[in-house]
């Protein structure tokens, strides 16, 4: 406390100095609407910098929090649009009363995630603690990833898209047109869609989606056509397909649960057993 005391008396010159320094600066401020407009924006020039750089460092902090409201806005968008544009009504068919949806959507995060093997994978942080189980279709908010393969507790291996052993029925959106979505094998943003009887009336550009199944909803999105191959193998055509969703860049997915998935399933068990 002495050492401060003596300090202070040594340099209150330069204290003084100070003081009236800022004295001075409030009664030039005060003395008239221009010089208080000129400091007014040398202020501005000085702290706006500084301001910027707060407001970044803000919204960076705040990016996980916005990120996760915009993956719940576009999975309740995906929740309303994908079980009111059905070809089948539960609440008819299966005479529901508590009018449960057909699907739901659990938001899950990406472990790992292969793309340059011939057999890829992706590994969710959902398993069976989350109700998770094997057959469910995994999405994001631009097309279709893979179905569930494997689960443990808290994890679940999915078959990706880019999967050698990977199928699923898709169609052309404008026309119907049907036919076995499969990868290429080669290029991770292409899959093709082969079986398809005709070529009349396709053309690139034509969006691909889903067709009916327990997996995945109809008519969700998958890609477009970028080539038609004129070739016929065994009678039928097959179409390049530039998917949607780049598989390399995943981080946030949604895995499909199928609230009816278990009674279709008993169904068609006894219609193939008879």
């Amino acid at each position: 406390m002495r050492n401060l005391f003596d300090f202070i008396v040594k340099n209150s010159y330069v204290f003084l100095f100070i003081l009236l320094e800022i004295i001075c600066f409030v009664f030039i401020y005060q003395s008239g609407s221009y010089r208080k407009w000129v400091m007014n924006s040398a202020s501005k020039e000085i702290s706006g910098p500084i301001l910027e750089m707060r407001a970044s460092y803000r919204e960076y902090i705040n990016l996980k929090n916005i990120n996760e409201l915009l993956i719940s806005e576009n999975k309740d968008l995906i929740h309303t649009a994908y079980n009111l544009n059905l070809s089948y009504s539960p609440a008819h068919i299966f005479n529901d009363t508590a009018n449960n949806p057909v699907f739901e959507y659990v938001p899950a995060n990406v472990i790992e995630n292969t793309t340059h093997k011939q057999s890829n994978y992706i590994i969710l942080d959902k398993g069976e603690k989350d109700s998770i189980a094997i057959d469910m279709g995994v999405i994001t908010a631009r097309g279709i990833v893979g179905i569930v393969k494997d689960v443990s507790p808290h994890f679940c291996i999915v078959l990706s898209l880019l999967h050698k052993e990977f199928s699923i029925s898709a169609k052309l959106k404008r026309n119907d047109v049907a036919g076995i979505l499969i990868w290429d094998g080669i290029n991770h943003s292409k899959a093709k869609l082969k079986n398809i009887s005709s070529i009349e009336n396709l053309k690139v550009g034509d969006t691909v989606v889903t067709q009916h199944s327990l997996i995945f909803p109809e008519n969700y999105p998958i890609g477009t056509v970028s080539k038609i191959n004129q070739q016929v193998k065994g009678g039928y055509f097959a179409l390049d397909i530039l998917l949607f969703e780049q598989l390399s860049k995943m981080s946030k997915v949604w895995i499909i649960k199928n609230n009816y998935a278990h009674e279709l399933s008993t169904l068609k068990e006894k219609v193939d057993n008879e």
